[in-house]
């Protein structure tokens, strides 16, 4: 489309042969602007962007000379035009606004919308939109019409100018003005563009409903087109909405009228990814079903199509799709092959967060299998990627950080190096207007100088003519004197009408001069009404300054006295103040003291929390070994080995969780808010304690509500709260109780609770409840671990994501742990 109305723009300014030309410029002066213009123009249109500078410049000096406004506009255009496409945008501005001056001289209203459309298409391109949209709504101004195609574009250019501003309102309405357009002139490949729009700012708002609305309209459209791609594309997204509104039936229905019809349009493999797409979707409804049959019918399709066409990635994730659903299942050696094959796929590649969650996951499976050697081993390449990632993400965020700020500091100067050239552009247009102004009373002095030379030339011939009729009347006196009589007389006709002449041109002078004084008499009129304004404005400001003076002066003397007053009292307090900074000094050096001594502290916990982690692993191992090697060693001696054992993993989780605490406390959290399914999430963690509430005879109860949003959170986190949660959960209940698992939504947040009917917690346990190295009366009820720092880290964890965390429990009663993350928006 730009190069299409680059072509109108020229093709409606730049005919230069077709215009009446000014009285100063020749025709072939014309006709040789012309062909250089013409020229350029040619340059334009084939992208050679410096030759066509050249020649609209050549073109511009020309038409400069002469004067020659038409060729001045077109020179202009042009060498804007070259100049943005070199991305020179404040060169082009400058060509711009100067070809505008001249247009608006002409006062072309055609001319003025192309104009103003093209600098708005500058300061869009430039990254400046406020100014762009200032620009198009000046064109849409000045069209006739507002439905006509030039309006339409201008439209559509001003709703891209208030997307990209964030502005969705004003986006919505311009983009509603073109719809009823489109339909007003029946063009469903317009209409079906501009609902594509719409419902995508509907999403960008997360306004679902609206945003189905609308995808489902052009469903239709993309039907009556029979576009079958597009169609099916619709139904994909139409099938998402229906997901994310918990209304499962009509997602999978959707769904699959998609994948039937990709399945009949694909041809060579060409919709392949579409199918892809499809499939996992449909196993993911499958899943959320507990059609874990089918969900793997669906997840195996697509993972043998990637393994055709798709890179290692790709085929990485479906294998990860994979071994999830097997791990839900209990099907550990599916799932362990699918990781295994994930993570040779991913070796080699820079998704290390992939990998750390292949191996996490891997773990997980080796403790389900009972193996723990090699879920130890998992773990610790879990952790080791995971620290390496999380530097990684740190690096990136500082870059990204350093980014941010370069591009804040070259827009600030690009607004600078604006606003420099149109002043720079507004002192050119005054120069010229002097300049012209100065060029008029040029003109006027070289007419009167013009007058005077004729007046010399008609006396020197009138004197020649007299000593030439002299000479002959001495020659001839006596036969020609009545002849030299009637010629005397003709010549001193000729003087009088030449005289004549000569007065008439002295009063037009004369009326020129009277015209410029009585211009000069207006302009002085004019500064003397400013001034005399001016003085009327002093004046209102001197009594407005002498009753402020007067107020001032009363303030004053009600201030002194109301000083008086309080003197003595500030006398006693200053005392009193004195004494307070005396003792806010004290407690401030303390608390300097105490931070210092805290951060202390800290070091010295992480340092020797660091220094402990090799010790133990290298304990373990050796437990390992004694274990594998020492299969017949005594009863007594493999009792010993056990409490070694369960001693040596309490200690290493409390050394872990010292380094979370510090980690927290020295702000090096680095968090990637994503979309997170929360249901799916809350029932694969819920899942992975069933065994340890069954060797409690506890059941576990699951209370979700349908329809639930995703929230907005880093997944690490998010399962790691969820896990301590319940993990406490099941560590404080009796056997035989019951736990149970809420989810709702309430207002912008989504809630998850954990309910227990185990010991409750005392009103001065309440107190302590979040803090770090606190141990509270309630003990866990099979003797299990406990740090007293799981807590501190969630309410760490769950404050850096923006949410809330609190208790609600009476001592004998159970206790029920709330949690509140915030629902995700674009």
């Amino acid at each position: 489309m730009n190069k299409k109305f680059c072509l109108s723009l020229f093709f409606a300014l730049s005919p230069i042969a077709h215009v009446p030309l000014l009285a100063q410029v020749s025709k072939p002066d014309s006709l040789e602007i012309s062909r250089i213009i013409s020229q350029s123009e040619e340059q334009l249109l084939k992208h050679s962007y410096p030759d066509a500078i050249r020649l609209a410049q050549d073109g511009l000096t020309k038409s400069t000379r002469l004067d020659f406004k038409q060729g001045l506009i077109n020179s202009h255009l042009i060498i804007g035009q070259a100049q943005k496409s070199l991305f020179n945008y404040p060169t082009g501005l400058n060509h711009y606004l100067q070809a505008l001056s001249e247009i608006e001289k002409r006062k072309d209203k055609k001319k003025l919308v192309l104009i103003n459309q093209k600098i708005g298409e500058l300061f869009q391109e430039w990254g400046v939109p406020e100014k762009a949209l200032s620009y198009y709504n000046t064109a849409l101004g000045l069209e006739p019409s507002k439905t006509n195609e030039e309006s339409v574009i201008l439209l559509e250019r001003i709703a891209e100018v208030h997307l990209s501003l964030n502005q969705k309102e004003q986006a919505l309405d311009k983009y509603f003005g073109l719809l009823e357009i489109m339909r007003q002139k029946k063009d469903p490949l317009q209409t079906k563009r501009i609902l594509e729009k719409i419902a995508f700012i509907y999403s960008l708002s997360n306004d679902l409903e609206n945003s189905l609305k609308y995808n489902l309209q052009l469903l239709e459209i993309n039907n009556q087109l029979k576009d079958v791609v597009s169609a099916a594309a619709t139904m994909n997204v139409i099938g998402n909405h229906y997901k994310d509104l918990k209304n499962f039936e009509k997602a999978l229905e959707y769904y699959q009228s998609a994948i039937g019809i990709n399945r009949q349009a694909n041809k060579n493999g060409e919709n392949d990814n579409n199918i892809v797409t499809n499939l996992i979707n449909i196993g993911t409804i499958y899943q959320s079903r507990g059609d874990n049959r089918n969900a793997i019918k669906s997840f195996n399709e697509a993972l043998e199509i990637k393994k055709k066409t798709g890179t290692p990635v790709e085929v990485a994730v479906m294998h990860n799709y994979m071994a999830s659903l097997y791990l839900a299942q209990g099907n550990y050696s599916d799932a362990e092959d699918h990781t295994k094959e994930s993570i040779s796929l991913l070796n080699g590649t820079d998704n290390q967060r992939i990998q750390a969650r292949n191996y996490k996951r891997l773990s997980e499976i080796y403790q389900k299998q009972g193996n723990y050697e090699r879920a130890l081993a998992s773990y610790q390449d879990y952790s080791m990627l995971k620290d390496s990632v999380l530097y990684h993400e740190q690096t990136v965020q500082e870059k990204e950080k350093l980014k941010e700020y370069l591009i804040q500091t070259t827009e600030k100067e690009a607004k600078l190096s604006l606003i420099d050239h149109e002043m720079q552009a507004l002192e050119l247009r005054n120069e010229k207007e002097i300049a012209e102004r100065e060029k008029q009373e040029i003109a006027l002095l070289l007419k009167e100088k013009e007058l005077l030379l004729k007046e010399k030339e008609l006396q020197n011939v009138s004197l020649q003519k007299e000593q030439s009729e002299q000479a002959r009347s001495v020659q001839q006196l006596q036969l020609q004197r009545g002849s030299i009589e009637k010629e005397r007389q003709e010549q001193e006709i000729l003087l009088l009408e030449q005289k004549r002449d000569l007065q008439y041109a002295e009063i037009q002078r004369n009326e020129l001069q009277k015209a410029e004084g009585q211009k000069e008499i207006d302009h002085k009129n004019t500064k003397l009404a400013l001034q005399q304004s001016q003085l009327e404005r002093v004046g209102i400001r001197q009594q407005f300054l002498l009753y402020t003076s007067i107020l001032f002066l009363l303030i004053i003397l009600l201030t002194l006295f109301g000083y008086l007053i309080k003197r003595r009292d500030n006398k006693k307090l200053q005392v009193q103040y004195d004494e307070i900074n005396r003792q806010k000094e004290q407690i401030e050096s303390i608390n300097k003291s105490l931070v210092e001594l805290n951060e202390e502290k800290n070091d010295l916990i992480s340092i020797v929390a660091h220094d402990l982690k090799s010790p133990l692993n290298q304990i373990s191992g050796m437990l390992e070994i004694i274990k594998i090697t020492s299969k017949d060693q005594p009863e007594e001696q493999k009792e010993y080995t056990a409490k070694i054992e369960q001693s040596t993993n309490r200690l290493k989780k409390m050394v872990t969780k010292i380094l979370d605490v510090s980690a927290i406390e020295a702000q090096t959290l680095n968090i990637t808010i994503e979309k997170i399914d929360i249901a799916v999430l809350l029932e694969e963690i819920t899942n992975r304690f069933i065994d340890m509430a069954t060797k409690k005879s506890i059941a576990i109860v699951k209370e979700f509500e349908e329809a639930v949003p995703a929230i907005a959170g880093d997944v690490g986190y998010v399962s790691e709260v969820l896990e301590n949660l319940m993990s406490n959960a099941v560590k404080y209940s009796p056997l035989g109780k019951q736990i149970t698992i809420k989810l709702s939504r309430k207002e912008s947040f989504v809630r998850i609770e954990f309910i227990d009917q185990g010991q409750g917690i005392s009103q001065k346990d309440m107190k302590k409840l979040f803090g770090k190295y606190h141990k509270l009366s309630a003990r866990p009820t099979a003797g299990e671990d406990s740090t007293g720092l799981g807590l501190s880290i969630v309410r760490k964890y769950i404050n850096a994501l923006h949410g809330k965390v609190w208790c609600e429990s009476e001592e004998g009663k159970g206790s029920d742990f709330i949690v509140e993350l915030p629902i995700y928006s674009l």
